[in-house]
């Protein structure tokens, strides 16, 4: 299983993203949406404006939710956008010169071979997510798939049960959730702990 780390505490991801914000905001929106919807590198690098926009023209309207087929599994993941995130989203999606719907929401500075805009890369966004993470004294190997084990880690933290988490990444079982989301060995044997029955009464 990939040895990467997520980010742990809220001050850490306020000052990792506070870093790429001021670096690129591509940078900044690929982080974000890997950190709150918990989508894998590739699937955040494939990403168009026209994605995440609703109706047509250039008046930036952000959809309420979101469809995204998974690469690598071809599973169809509904996400709800937040108030926030669109608020992001939108800032972003202004931020760019000349923008259509086919534009990658997360630019590269490079053109493609005929001179048109091009996602970032793979390895670029790693890059720039590790050293980001090092400048912020953020222990462990982070990298992109920092970002999916966040939103996992984040979301059991912050009260999801991890069967939820499991059905939402689509786990075999909830002990590779409790793996890949990095949850403490001693928060799975809790619930021994609280399940706890013999014949006795004492």
């Amino acid at each position: 299983m990939n040895k990467t780390v997520p980010l742990r505490t809220e001050p850490e991801i306020h000052s990792f993203l506070a870093c790429l914000k001021r670096w690129n905001g591509n940078y900044y929106i690929a982080a974000l949406i890997g950190i709150n919807w918990g989508l894998r590198c590739s699937d955040i690098l494939a990403m168009q404006v026209g994605d995440v926009i609703a109706g047509s023209g250039k008046r930036v309207q952000i959809i309420d939710r979101l469809k995204v087929n998974e690469i690598k599994t071809g599973k169809e993941r509904h996400i709800f956008v937040t108030d926030k995130m669109r608020k992001e989203l939108r800032d972003h999606i202004r931020s760019i010169k000349g923008w259509t719907i086919e534009t990658p929401l997360v630019l590269s500075h490079k053109k493609n071979p005929s001179g048109g805009a091009k996602a970032l890369s793979r390895q670029q966004l790693w890059h720039v997510i590790s050293v980001a993470a090092a400048e912020c004294g953020i222990r462990g190997d982070v990298g992109t798939h920092s970002l999916r084990k966040t939103y996992a880690y984040q979301a059991w933290r912050n009260g999801t049960r991890v069967d939820v988490i499991q059905k939402e990444f689509g786990h075999a079982s909830i002990e590779t959730t409790h793996r890949y989301a990095c949850i403490p060995n001693e928060e799975q044997e809790k619930i021994y702990r609280r399940v706890d029955f013999s014949g006795s009464s004492h």
